[in-house]
């Protein structure tokens, strides 16, 4: 955050929000049996948004907001001051276990 301040968002998070939309968004114009394709579509979008950074961190910055995230941020530098608003142009980086 522009403050210094540092979270830990597990990445899995982002990429379930990520397949979620998809899921949502996709698998339901299929012409065939969607609901036996779903979730093996979400899966698919998970493992590569997990495999994928930049996906990840773009994804995060352009359709996640502050409060999607929030109740999974671990801080790791401390501050108390509400980031909604610079969420979306806060450094990001994904950091690997």
């Amino acid at each position: 955050m522009s403050d210094g301040t540092v979270y830990e968002i597990p990445a899995l998070i982002i990429a379930e929000h990520r397949a979620d939309f998809f899921e949502d968004n996709s698998a339901k114009k299929l012409t065939y049996h969607a609901s036996s394709v779903q979730p093996r579509l979400r899966s698919a979008e998970i493992e590569f948004a997990l495999k994928n950074d930049n996906v990840l961190l773009e994804w995060a910055s352009s359709r996640m907001k502050w409060k999607d995230l929030e109740k999974h941020a671990v801080k790791v530098y401390p501050d108390t001051q509400s980031y909604e608003k610079q969420w979306a142009e806060a450094p990001k980086q994904i950091i690997s276990e």
